[in-house]
């Protein structure tokens, strides 16, 4: 009889080893189907950074990328360590140092990043990479999110093209790059097609690039001498530079269409603003490529709902429509903003 029960306590035995062993493989096999989850489980407990290339202060581009960050914790409950101000040569050590202490997913806020990425990412398969406005993707854990921002630039450009009352328009870019052309394109484009149909028939955008994200000064004079050259409505894109373009505009008495932020209590001259908000994008990002296992290189726009764009009193209620309808459009395929694209942008 003894020997009977040891017989069944030891099959009993080896079914136990034999389920945890199953246990062990399957808890592997989840882990392996969602890529760049943290090894706890779900976003909350996932170890997340975000490297600025300025100052969070700068009330525009960091600005709202830290926004961004704020809005994944409140969201997800999980913090999220935050890099101001990372100067180019420390790119590759600060990416090395978020993979060497095991982080899940590492954000960085521009195209600039991109290059440094491409150097560290294929070292820490199990950190996954991505730029805002990234574009680059050569591994696995390459994985930049591109915001359509050009759908909000366009959609400030119909904005601008009711407020003229003239029908010339000052553009301006803090650099001449392919992303900034992309919106300034659409800008443009929009501005002066609805004041075409409004009547003004020589309407036309002049452009200027600053070659700065951050010189306040050198902006306003910028942005003084299109005024002067008959622009009533003016748009930059900018860092802290956009700021003297807001006050050159109010000293001059012209309309401002703000972008990458909203801006519209900063001044009377401001009469909308256009952006991809951030606030949203993080969120939606941080969950595509933590649970829903997303990879490569992925844009988003108004369809996903991660486009903005904030008018105030006055602009009016055709115009509110016009953007309205334009939005419906972009998302419905009417309306292609990669049309617009010179060849610059491309």
């Amino acid at each position: 009889m003894k020997g009977k029960m040891l017989s069944v306590l030891l099959c009993c035995c080896m079914v136990s080893v034999l389920f945890a062993g199953c246990g062990g493989t399957e808890k592997e096999s989840s882990k392996e189907q969602t890529s760049g989850e943290s090894e706890e489980g779900g976003i909350e407990n996932a170890k997340i950074a975000l490297i600025l290339p300025g100052s969070i202060d700068d009330q525009s581009w960091n600005a709202s990328n830290y926004a961004g960050a704020k809005a994944v914790e409140e969201e997800y409950g999980v913090k999220v360590d935050v890099i101001e101000s990372c100067a180019v040569e420390d790119f590759d050590a600060t990416f090395t140092e978020f993979g060497e202490k095991g982080y899940d997913l590492v954000i960085s806020a521009g195209s600039q990043f991109d290059q440094s990425i491409a150097n560290i990412a294929p070292n820490y398969p199990d950190t996954i990479y991505t730029a805002i406005n990234g574009v680059i993707s050569e591994s696995e854990n390459m994985c930049p999110v591109y915001p359509k921002e050009y759908e909000a630039s366009y959609l400030a450009g119909i904005v601008a093209g009711y407020a003229t009352e003239n029908g010339k328009f000052a553009t301006m870019g803090g650099a001449d790059s392919a992303s900034m052309n992309k919106c300034l394109d659409n800008y443009d484009a929009a501005a002066v097609k609805t004041a075409k149909e409004r009547g003004f028939a020589d309407a036309e955008a002049a452009r200027a690039y600053i070659n700065s994200w951050t010189d306040i000064a050198l902006t306003k004079s910028t942005t003084d001498q299109m005024i002067d050259n008959g622009a009533d409505v003016v748009h930059c894109y900018s860092n802290e530079g956009q700021s003297g373009a807001v006050q050159s505009s109010q000293d001059k008495g012209v309309k401002y269409v703000a972008f990458a932020g909203n801006k519209n209590g900063e001044a009377e001259c401001v009469i909308a603003s256009a952006y991809a908000d951030l606030t949203k994008l993080y969120p939606w990002a941080v969950n595509a490529l933590i649970v829903e296992g997303v990879r490569g290189y992925t844009e988003v726009g108004i369809s996903e709902d991660i486009i903005s764009i904030e008018m105030t009193d006055q602009v009016s209620d055709e115009c509110k429509a016009a953007v309205e309808a334009a939005m419906k459009d972009i998302a419905d395929g009417k309306i292609k903003c990669e049309k617009f694209f010179s060849d610059k942008a491309k």
